[in-house]
């Protein structure tokens, strides 16, 4: 079943630990858009899902989690600010968005992910989760900025 045919309005999270390309990443995708599968895609199928595939997405997830390189990265758009993968979420109906700014290292993301998504469950709100998942990793061993900085939170 294609991701855009589920009904992705009953997911109160949802988490998108995938890769993530940019608009000049792919030369026949001239858009931000998150590598789902490359094995076995039909014609209809390209295994993206592009930006303009989330605008169509029906949400009411309080929290996406693109947990991929760059993912809060985007186009400047005259009176409309950054355009990107975020924010086509949102515009699909999650109120928070949780993206990063740069290239990520697979096993610091996950501890990081894990970490956000047990301070939510916990009772933290968004803004809260991630000062803590950031405040694990820096205590342990990706003290670094590289592993903890580059996750942003857009919205609520």
């Amino acid at each position: 079943r294609r991701l855009n045919e589920s009904d992705l309005a009953r997911y109160r999270y949802l988490v998108f630990a995938t890769h993530g390309i940019l608009d000049t990443d792919v030369p026949y995708i001239r858009e931000p858009a998150l590598v789902l599968n490359q094995l076995g895609n039909g014609v209809e199928e390209d295994g993206f899902l592009t930006m303009s595939e989330v605008m169509g997405l029906k949400l009411s997830a309080d929290m996406v989690a693109l947990t991929a390189c760059k993912t809060g990265l985007g186009r400047q758009l005259s009176g409309e600010g950054v355009m990107g993968l975020g924010r086509a979420f949102q515009y699909a109906g999650a109120t928070n968005v949780l993206a990063s700014l740069w290239s990520v290292a697979e096993e610091s993301t996950t501890q990081f992910t894990a970490e956000f998504f047990r301070a939510l469950k916990a009772g933290q709100t968004p803004r809260e989760a991630l000062k803590t998942a950031r405040a694990k990793l820096r205590s342990g061993s990706y003290a670094h900025p590289f592993f903890w900085a580059p996750f942003v939170l857009m919205g609520g």
